[in-house]
């Protein structure tokens, strides 16, 4: 396992997010993540009502923690994010199977090279991906991103347009890998990684995949939301006894380490920032200790979403994906000085 640490340079350091905050549903804070008194009382005042709902009536209260989990917020996209969309050749793919067809909206960068497919993460959408998506342009490859069910420009899911899951996030990156033509390496961010998991553990052949800020484990991470928000375990269970009705899946399926351990995957970067407050960077780290050969690369001070505009993290990635690319004398970036390997 390759293991970097990193730090922020200046442009990352001043440029903000495409995508909004990809925060766990209904905890309110500022800008930042950081909760000033309102909203810490708000949330003390949100923790005691579930508590009490989940004793006095927990169906109600299962059905109100499941229409918060699978809720996924909604982001404008900001100018830097309108630029890259307004340039891109646009068409449609079509989720099919899981009821009426959806329209899945795909957005094309590049003329030639190897095809990279983009999957943003919660609530997130192809525009997030403005920086990313010209530093591999002009890496000489070709691009490929895609608004999932119930995210951007794409239809609403089989649930609407204010529910979705992880599992019709990969129902949508892989309809945009096959109308796209062979893929040769995916790049995700946050549960965009959790997707793109599922669609290799469904055959979807890459050449190699980049995983940034993604989580290990929906179950662990729904739990977690649960107590800090004053869910009982008993209410917990009750809503994952019935999304598995509808989802069609067990909860158990939602584990990424997993597909690792029990199908083959391609050639993989992890790259996580220790300072992430939404996806811990231990996550991370349990992706990459089991997929086999998966290198891990440990940045600090971008956080959860300033990671997707740095420029070492960008040339870390377009390394990866065409090695061939980098002359064996080239100079390591800044952010990215301090290699070391386990």
């Amino acid at each position: 396992m390759t293991h970097a640490v990193s730090s922020p340079s200046p442009a990352s350091s001043t440029s903000t997010a495409a995508a909004g905050p990809e925060r766990a549903p209904g905890v309110p804070t500022r800008p930042g993540g950081v909760a000033g008194p309102w909203q810490r009382a708000m949330m003390g005042w949100q923790r005691l009502r579930w508590q009490a709902g989940s004793l006095v009536s927990p169906a109600a209260t299962a059905r109100a923690l499941e229409r918060l989990w699978f809720c996924p917020p909604r982001a404008a996209a900001n100018s830097a994010a309108r630029r890259l969309l307004d340039s891109a050749r646009t068409d449609w793919a079509l989720v099919t199977g899981h009821g009426p067809s959806r329209r899945v909206r795909v957005y094309r960068w590049g003329d030639a090279g190897p095809v990279v497919l983009l999957a943003h993460g919660w609530g997130g959408h192809a525009g997030q991906w403005h920086a990313v998506v010209d530093g591999l342009v002009a890496a000489g490859m070709r691009v490929v991103a895609f608004d999932a069910l119930s995210h951007g420009a794409s239809d609403a899911g089989a649930r609407g347009a204010a529910q979705t899951s992880v599992l019709e996030m990969s129902r949508s990156l892989l309809a945009a890998a096959w109308h796209a033509g062979p893929v040769d390496a995916l790049v995700a961010h946050s549960l965009g990684g959790a997707a793109t998991a599922l669609a290799l553990r469904e055959g979807l052949p890459a050449s190699a995949a980049v995983l940034v800020g993604s989580p290990a484990d929906m179950h662990a991470a729904c739990a977690s939301l649960a107590w800090r928000m004053g869910f009982t375990p008993v209410v917990l269970a009750r809503m994952q006894r019935q999304s598995e009705r509808w989802l069609g899946v067990p909860w158990s399926a939602f584990n990424v380490p997993d597909v690792g351990r029990t199908r083959p995957v391609p050639p993989t970067l992890v790259i996580h920032d220790r300072d992430d407050k939404e996806v811990r960077w231990e996550d991370g780290a349990a992706i990459a200790g089991a997929w086999p050969g998966a290198q891990l690369v440990t940045t600090s001070g971008l956080g959860h979403r300033r990671i997707l505009q740095d420029p070492g993290v960008i040339r870390r990635i377009a390394d990866f994906i065409r090695p061939e690319a980098t002359p064996a004398c080239a100079v390591i970036p800044p952010a990215l000085h301090g290699l070391a390997v386990d």
